[in-house]
């Protein structure tokens, strides 16, 4: 009898062990009902052992899964490496044809901004308004917050019409008032542009006697000035790393005499 009565007990465990699996790691091999799947090489582990460092995970490439974008040095934006790419060759071609500072082209900013006027923030998700098909933040994206222009010419077309009686006489003395209005305004215009023109001519005279020139500080020159200084500094990094082709060596030099003969040049 007791024989009897003790065998269901093993055969209750035995079924148990079939819901659960064993760690797939050959020091562990524990018995887990909610085991963790790696992802990678396809095998079961138990809470301890399920992160790829834990088993030392034999399919887990680091260069495909942990990847990070580098840094350029001179305008220091993040260039984006794609899987199984070179990362020294990608930075070669950011620095030949993306560089802002190396090749001296401002890259347009594609993200979308607010078309509200005082607003201007950047959109990561933009919302378009049905009825001017314009986007904005969340904060204007009711007709109401931003002054829909269509939204009221839907309110106006939606209002009955309703034709009032012509007044012809009435109508004709206000089209002379305006004619006369605006031809008063059209001679006072001429005669203030006139008097302008004659002042910045002898103003710009004057300034020309006295200074004996022009203005070769402007703030255009200034900025090319410094463009060109940028870009030189720039191709001369490059050209110590021996980065620089036959052209680029030559545009280099020239570069250089340029820099020279501003130098050089004394204005008296």
């Amino acid at each position: 009898m007791s024989a009897s009565s003790s065998t269901p007990a093993p055969e209750h465990d035995s079924t148990l062990l079939h819901i659960g699996k064993q760690c797939a790691d050959p020091l562990c091999r524990l018995v887990d009902f909610l085991p963790f799947k790696c992802p990678h090489c396809n095998k079961s582990f138990c809470q301890d052992h399920y992160k790829v460092e834990a088993h030392s995970c034999p399919d887990y490439d680091e260069s495909k899964h942990n990847r990070v974008a580098p840094d350029c040095p001179f305008c220091r934006i993040p260039v984006a490496v794609r899987p199984g790419q070179d990362p020294n060759v990608r930075l070669e071609l950011h620095f030949e044809k993306e560089c802002s500072v190396l090749t001296g082209k401002l890259q347009s900013k594609s993200t979308p901004l607010c078309a509200r006027g005082n607003c201007r923030k950047v959109l990561f998700s933009p919302i378009k308004c049905d009825t001017c098909r314009q986007q904005f933040c969340p904060a204007h994206r009711f007709p109401s917050d931003h002054n829909c222009n269509t939204s009221q010419q839907h309110q106006n077309s939606a209002m009955p019409f309703r034709p009032a009686l012509p007044s012809f006489a009435s109508a004709s003395d206000t089209a002379k008032n305006i004619n006369a209005k605006a031809s008063g305004a059209v001679a006072s215009v001429k005669k203030t542009v006139a008097s302008a023109a004659a002042a910045g001519a002898s103003a710009s005279s004057s300034a020309a006697k006295s200074s004996g020139g022009p203005d070769v500080f402007r703030k255009t020159d200034r900025r090319a000035k410094a463009e060109r200084a940028s870009r030189l500094k720039g191709m001369r990094m490059r050209n110590e790393k021996g980065l620089l082709s036959a052209e680029e060596k030559v545009t280099l030099a020239r570069l250089e005499q340029e820099a020279k003969d501003d130098k050089d040049c004394v204005i008296m």
